[in-house]
């Protein structure tokens, strides 16, 4: 399968809700069926849709390394790789103040990935560093070889540097330090949801305060600031991984390709999209692009 370089963004949002959620949803996606008509792939429509996706993967990442390539990388090398499902939780489009992180890792600690491939620009990449500085133990930049040089002088000599070669391997310009000292716990509280912060508090303090509802976050998060910091880091991280469901998630990683494995972690709350997911990896090409 040849896709033409024109069209290899618009086959990067395969691997998106765009496609996936209607795949999951309807075992259809117009936009796929669309995309391959109108750019005259020629397409083994008898092939599985777990062979497709993994066939459209392979030449995005020789071809089209945009973002969810770095991500899935990251998911299948570090995530699978060093860590396992048993110990380490991956969240993507993680939410610090004004910006999103691409990836964070949570295994005994926390580790957050900004990706810079060659699509992407440095505009606001102070901003983003610093938003990371004020809760993740250890920050990582991960881009190109080209692009290596110019960032290790844009970055703190505290945040790594990373380089995903030619051939999709991850390796170190700069080992990142340990910011645990840095954090800000009032900013670190702020990515906690209700039943994350109250859990912490309930399990630091022994028990809630009695409070009205309209004033337990403000009431919670004072108490939470009082918590050594290193300590509410660690449970900060416990309830975090936590985010996912870890059963369906490990049979969607048996039954999917490699390619949908950063896909996978985006979703990991969601066991019905999941099973469905499944469900579609076996049909043929040809069912996903016909409605009748």
């Amino acid at each position: 399968m040849n896709i033409p370089m024109n069209y290899l963004p618009a086959f990067g949002k395969v691997f998106s809700p765009l496609v996936m959620n209607n795949l999951a949803e309807y075992g259809y996606s117009g936009y796929l069926s669309e995309v391959c008509s109108n750019s005259g792939v020629n397409i083994d429509t008898t092939k599985s849709v777990k062979q497709f996706l993994e066939d459209i993967y392979d030449i995005l990442q020789k071809n089209y390394r945009y973002e969810y390539v770095y991500k899935n990388v990251i998911a299948n090398k570090i995530l699978l790789g060093k860590h396992s499902l048993k110990n380490a939780h991956m969240l993507t489009e993680f939410r610090v103040g004004k910006s999103k992180a691409d990836v964070v890792i949570l295994n005994g600690t926390s580790t957050v990935y900004e990706i810079k491939s060659e699509y992407d620009s440095f505009v606001r990449l102070n901003q983003q560093i610093h938003s990371y500085l004020d809760i993740f133990d250890f920050i990582n930049v991960i881009t190109t070889n080209s692009q290596a040089e110019k960032l290790k002088s844009l970055l703190p000599v505290s945040v790594g540097l990373l380089v995903l070669n030619k051939n999709n391997i991850i390796s170190t310009v700069r080992t990142a330090k340990s910011n645990i000292n840095n954090i800000k716990l009032e900013i670190l509280y702020e990515s906690l949801r209700k039943a994350e912060y109250t859990r912490i508090i309930k399990e630091y303090y022994g028990s809630l305060p009695v409070v009205p509802n309209t004033v337990l976050y403000k009431v919670c998060k004072t108490l939470f600031c009082q918590i050594p910091k290193k300590v509410a880091h660690t449970q900060v991280v416990k309830v975090l991984r936590e985010r996912t469901n870890s059963e369906t998630l490990r049979k969607f990683l048996t039954a999917a390709p490699d390619s949908m494995t950063a896909y996978a972690m985006s979703i990991c709350m969601e066991k019905t999209r999941m099973e469905q997911l499944i469900d579609r990896f076996e049909l043929s090409v040809d069912s996903i692009m016909n409605t009748n």
